[in-house]
């Protein structure tokens, strides 16, 4: 609606104002107020809306101050106080006094003044955040302003709340927010310190007790003081106040109720230790069993961290059974992996006898029988998961046949038909054979008249059946006689009527020999079935292989991939979709793959699925589909899951309203505010799950009631993990699967908890940076499919990393594995009815302003002079350079320059040749009455674009950034917004960030997508042209990707478009994926111009060194390890287990400590060596099978003590000698440097 606003500006003269009150700031166009002259207002107002940081109406636009206050903040708002008129910032600070004491009813805490910069109080008026003072206004800082709203909170704080601890709690916020604010305090308020925590810290540490874990729980939060634990310790229950002494006097803590709730989980336990199934329920989920609190008062990447720094992991374990060709168990392992937040850590394979085979067997069953979450074993902590009922009764298959007979040949060896070609039908007599068959006709005795004597074959007659002759006194002597004679006369078999084929003499000597002596049984009243022979019967015939008697005839079970491809014809579609909505043809396709692997769960062993679809082909119409089915199949059928972010499980709920018909697939929605009347309180959960288990989250029994689908956030998962694990699901989705591709989150472990039938992933990108994308969800969809993790990684490669043949073969194996349960089509693939996608090559060519190549030249040289002595350079790495290099191909600007005003459009054009050529093309455009959508990510270029095509154009663009923080209500307000737009007649524009493809938002009225500004991965790029090139759009899409470009060199734009359309080549092999381009991908000697080149990767001397940065030292070592053969990398600035880098190169390996000084000539002592000697164990187990040499390296010398000691502890010292010999050796740039410690775009601000 903001640009609705706008557009009345052509129809009044009147000039826009501002209006300034208590509450806010009020845009509008009445007379007598301030004037706002910038031309970027309206740029300004509609993402400050699009924020939900302002509120719009028809005739204004309202910032609240809290609004303000926040875009102030942000970097993207810098120009906004100049924008609305707003006065300066001030540079007092703000003078708070306090009357009568804390105990007092009327103890108050008065804004006294402020202070300026020379230490004088001044008094002005307060009007909002507005200062006024005679002749000066101006605006509080964004720091005062929540301090001044607590203060003024106070001051009206109603007489029930007039009381010692609400002034104590109160005086805690409002203390922490003055420190924040630098406030002045009086010598009461300064000598009063109150702390009011409102998030925990927790620390842990990890306590081997036997083969039990114990887990001691340490609470803390910022700013506690000394002495805390050991008051937290000293009081049986948790005060609302702890009074702390310390050298500067008492510290009063305040105990807020939500950390009260934590605390108090924390108190109940003995010694705030842990052990059995509750510490395995604290260390696995805190957030299942620290009550709903937890929340909101523990940060889990925080917990995360230290669950790392105590050494706590959690493993996994797979069975690895070899069977010999006749699929005995020879060995069996089991195969223990570690994760952590960067991947797999640690990988072990342990060979286990039978013996321990069924002590493991017998401990596992016991740890499911007590309900444990984790097992311990030989110092190893098993994650039990979804799998591990099926690894169990895989393991206890295996012992039973170690525990039978083993013959080196064995029956079911030589039975077993895999082992030979598939023209092999079966074993047995491939020659006919002939029996005799003695039976009784009834239940009576042994009498010649109740004897039934057959001769029988294994012979099939001309009809297919067995064939069989009932032998009488006159066939046996037939018989007889037809022997004797071909005695006689050498031949080999007799003829006898009614059989198909001539009897082997000595097969018919046997018959007739058989039943002579059982008649004569039969006579003397004798079983002749039970007589004893005294002679050696004749061999039975040898049996064979029998070969098929048709090749081509397809009679024989194929194998489990052949099967699973093998898919039907056609879709069995729903009749509960809605009948004006049909499935299109690969919807169809997709529908009865889906319904194939289904049907196949039991027989094929199927587990699941990944929906790989590419983005727009409808793979939630699909799924949908999916579910009705089943429903429609079976009503009782367990109910299904759906697991989402927020904004797609909107998308699903509104699908299933569109698609499906009402009543078939009731939904419920379980996340959010929708989970209150679904908990369970906390007193009527049974005492037991709250003391002995830690467990005080559920869901109420039956929760999920008649719904047939629920939806619910990845969060919401991991935090009732028990109550949504107890369920039977017949369906579980996880759509945007990219979110349990970390082995090691608690969402991951969350999704694999669930008990469900089948499983699907649903995601456009299966492989993102590497194939283990690819294996994390095949690990969730069908565990064990890929094999271990580190065998999967050590066997296949990306196509592109392929190099030998033999590696090309791996790819290809991975391929079939893979292909019966993932599906990806692309549009070009199946999307026949989608019109064209039209690449526009000419505005790749626009040529370099020459105030570019001016900025250019001047950011180079002010990079070469990063290094020198009294430089002022904004330069401190390759980053930033990249970063501007990058600006100045869209926005020509010097270095840091903004303004509230924006150039006058003729001469902007000339300095930018991409926004010249954007006002051609959007001409063009308008010629069509089509529209745009202009993709860029830059805040303030978005304004720009917005200011110069509505003074082009008269036309208003909405400017759509997609934050997840915005609320449902300003999520609709976008959503009118686009609607809007599409529905509106003729040529339009849009502005959208590249994030907003994220949230749901579809335009298919544009048929031209601009990518003003480049994302650095173009599968997003792809994802982001793909909101109006998708099932719906009507006419050919054009898709612009303009690059400012120079005749001399490659621009920043050239080599970035070089490298995304390399990514997205290799990105037609879904197994390369589309990785983002990396600071690494430059080569920033490629990206100057050449006469700039000169003395620009400049290397690195000993004298560099001495002034390094730590950070940058260690980054130095490992540079120079990595030029020796080493894979370096840093360890973690804190908590690096006094290891700085680590190399490891096959089978050897380095750890090293690196100390820095700038006083040259300074020996240090052995502290280097007693880290590394420390950090060691912890590196061991991380690196299994690595021989580490342990090293010291200074820039520096070392004394005779550290030479001593490292000595006695095998440890290598390098000095500032053999650092200068290093660099001589394996001589290292600053680029190179640069490149290994800014290895991601995010490191910019660092």
């Amino acid at each position: 609606m903001v640009f609705k606003l706008f557009k009345k500006k052509n129809s009044s003269s009147i000039a826009w104002q501002r209006t300034l009150s208590a509450n806010g700031v009020v845009v509008h166009q009445s007379l007598g107020a301030m004037r706002l002259d910038s031309a970027l207002l309206a740029g300004y107002l509609a993402q400050l809306v699009d924020d939900g940081l302002a509120l719009e109406s028809e005739q204004e636009v309202t910032i609240p101050w809290d609004g303000i206050f926040t875009a102030l903040q942000r970097p993207d708002y810098e120009d906004l106080i100049s924008v609305l008129a707003l006065p300066s910032l001030t540079t007092m600070r703000p003078v708070l006094q306090s009357r009568n004491a804390l105990t007092d009813e009327n103890f108050s805490i008065l804004l006294a003044g402020w202070q300026d910069e020379s230490g004088r109080t001044v008094d002005s008026k307060l009007v909002g955040p507005l200062l006024s003072s005679p002749g000066t206004d101006e605006l509080v800082r964004p720091e005062h302003w929540p301090l001044l709203k607590e203060v003024f909170a106070f001051s009206k704080r109603p007489p029930e709340a007039r009381h010692d601890l609400e002034h104590r709690q109160a005086w805690g916020r409002i203390r922490a927010l003055a420190l924040e604010a630098n406030a002045r305090l009086d010598d009461f308020l300064r000598r009063t310190v109150v702390l009011t925590p409102e998030r925990l810290d927790i620390g842990l540490r990890k306590i081997a007790i036997a083969e039990d874990q114990v887990i001691e729980i340490t609470p803390s939060f910022e700013g506690a003081p000394e002495g805390w634990l050991e008051r937290f310790d000293a009081l049986r229950s948790i005060p609302d106040r702890y009074d702390i002494p310390t050298p500067d006097g008492i510290v009063q803590v305040l105990i807020v109720p939500q950390v009260k709730s934590v605390l108090q989980e924390v108190k109940r336990l003995p010694y705030r230790r842990i052990a059995g199934s509750r510490a395995q329920a604290f260390s696995l989920n805190p957030f299942a069993t620290l009550g709903e609190d937890a929340k909101a008062v523990i940060d889990e990447e925080q917990f995360e961290q230290a669950r790392e720094a105590a050494g706590i992991q959690f493993d996994r374990f797979t069975p690895v059974i070899e069977r010999d060709a006749g699929g005995y168990p020879r060995k069996i392992s089991l195969l223990i992996e570690s994760a952590n937040a960067s991947g797999l850590s640690f990988s072990e394979s342990i060979e286990l006898d039978d013996t321990e085979l069924a002590e493991f067997i017998a401990r596992l069953e016991t740890a499911f029988n007590k309900s444990f979450q984790l097992l311990g074993w030989r110092g190893f902590d098993l994650e039990l998961l979804g799998e591990t009922p099926d690894y169990l009764a895989e393991l206890k298959v295996a012992l039973a046949q170690r525990q039978q007979d083993n013959a080196l040949v064995r029956y079911e060896q030589v039975h077993d038909l895999s082992a030979y070609s598939s023209r092999i039908e079966g074993i047995g007599f491939e020659e006919p054979y002939y029996s005799p068959f003695i039976a009784k006709k009834d239940s009576g005795d042994w009498v010649p008249e109740n004897v039934q004597v057959l001769i029988a074959s294994n012979a099939k007659g001309p009809q297919g059946a067995l064939e069989g002759i009932p032998v009488t006194k006159e066939v046996l002597e037939t018989l007889r006689e037809a022997v004797a004679q071909a005695q006689a006369e050498g031949r080999p078999s007799v003829k006898v009527g009614g059989l198909s084929n001539d009897i082997p003499l000595d097969q018919a000597q046997d018959i007739v020999d058989s039943i002579d002596s059982a008649l004569r049984d039969v006579q003397q009243g004798k079983d002749p079935t039970s007589r004893e022979k005294t002679s050696t019967p004749t061999a039975p015939p040898r049996k064979t292989l029998i070969l098929r008697p048709n090749i081509e005839t397809v009679d024989y079970e194929e194998s489990r991939r052949e099967a699973l491809l093998a898919l039907p014809s056609a879709a069995d579609i729903p009749n509960a979709l809605n009948r004006e909505f049909s499935l299109l043809p690969h919807q169809e396709q997709g529908l009865a793959w889906l319904q194939h692997l289904h049907k196949s769960r039991v027989e094929r062993e199927v587990r699941g699925a990944i929906l790989a679809d590419d983005m727009g082909l409808g793979k939630t119409f699909q799924l949908l589909s999916l579910m009705a089915w089943l429903v429609e199949r079976d009503p009782s059928v367990a109910p299904m899951l759906v697991v989402a972010p927020v904004s797609l499980l909107e998308n699903w709920a509104e699908e299933a309203g569109k698609f499906i018909r009402p009543g078939v697939l009731p939904l419920l929605t379980a996340y959010g505010d929708a989970l209150a009347g679904l908990r369970v309180p906390r007193a009527d959960i049974e005492e037991r799950l709250k003391t002995e288990d830690g467990l005080v989250r559920f869901l109420k029994p039956g929760w999920i009631g008649s719904a047939k689908v629920v939806l619910t956030t990845y969060e919401t998962l991991r935090d009732l993990e028990f109550s949504f694990a107890a369920e039977h699901w017949s369906v579980m989705v996880c759509d945007e699967a990219q979110r349990i591709k970390n082995p090691a989150a608690m969402v991951t472990r969350a999704a694999k908890k669930q008990n469900v039938d089948f499983k699907i992933a649903c995601t456009g990108t299966p492989v993102e940076n590497s194939l283990v994308d690819l294996w994390c969800l095949f690990d969730f969809v069908q565990p064990g499919l890929l094999g271990a993790l580190n065998d999967f990684g050590t066997r296949y490669s990306k196509p592109i990393e392929a190099k030998t043949d033999e590696e090309r073969a791996r790819v290809e194996e991975l391929r079939l594995r893979i292909k019966p349960q993932i599906l990806r089509r692309t549009k070009a693939e199946v999307a026949k009815d989608l019109p064209q996608k039209i690449i526009v090559e000419a505005c790749r060519h626009l040529a370099l302003s020459s105030e570019q190549r001016k900025l250019y030249a001047s950011a180079i040289e002010s990079f070469k002079a990063r290094k020198d002595p009294g430089a002022i350079s904004p330069f401190k790495n390759m980053l930033g350079l990249l970063h501007y290099l990058r600006l100045i191909c869209t926005d020509p600007r010097r270095h840091g320059l903004t303004a509230p005003n924006p150039e006058p459009l003729k001469q902007y054009r000339e300095k930018s040749p991409k926004l010249d050529w954007l006002l051609e093309q959007l001409k063009l455009i308008q010629k069509k009455d089509e529209k745009v959508i202009i993709f860029c990510e830059f805040r303030n270029i978005q304004r720009l674009l917005r200011h110069y095509i509505e003074e082009q154009f008269n036309i208003f663009p909405p400017i759509i950034n997609g934050d997840t923080s915005a609320t449902a209500g300003h999520a609709d307000s976008r959503q009118r917004q686009i609607k809007k737009f599409q529905e509106a007649a003729g040529f339009g524009a849009i502005i959208l960030s590249p994030v907003a493809v994220g949230f749901g938002v579809n335009i298919q009225a544009a048929n031209h997508v601009i990518h003003y500004t480049r994302t650095w991965n173009p599968a997003k790029e792809d994802q982001a042209t793909d909101r109006a090139y998708r099932i719906g759009q009507k006419k050919d899409v054009y898709v612009y990707y303009p690059v400012v470009k120079a005749d001399d060199f490659a621009t920043f734009d050239v080599k970035l478009d070089q490298l995304l359309t390399r990514k997205r080549e290799l990105a037609g092999d879904m197994l390369n994926g589309s990785g983002d381009v990396r600071p690494g991908d430059f080569n920033m000697e490629d990206v100057v111009p050449p006469a700039d080149r000169d003395s620009f990767n400049e290397r690195i001397t000993l004298s560099h060194t001495l002034s390094m940065e730590p950070r940058h030292f260690e980054g130095l070592v490992a540079v120079l390890w990595g030029k020796q053969g080493y894979a370096c990398y840093c360890t973690p600035q804190s908590r690096d287990q006094g290891v700085d880098v680590v190399g490891t190169h096959a089978e050897k390996g380095v750890l090293i400590q690196a100390k820095t000084s700038s006083s040259d000539g300074k020996r240090l002592g052995w502290d280097a060596v007693k880290e590394v000697v420390a950090g060691a164990a912890f590196y061991q187990r991380k690196h299994q099978n690595v021989d580490f040499q342990k090293v010291c390296i200074t820039n520096q010398f070392f004394n005779s003590q550290a030479q001593e000691q490292a000595a006695f502890n095998e440890v290598v010292l390098i000095d500032q000698t053999g650092l200068a010999d290093l660099l001589l050796q394996y001589p290292a740039t600053m680029l190179e440097l640069d490149q290994f410690l800014y290895t991601e775009w995010s490191s910019l601000s660092h």
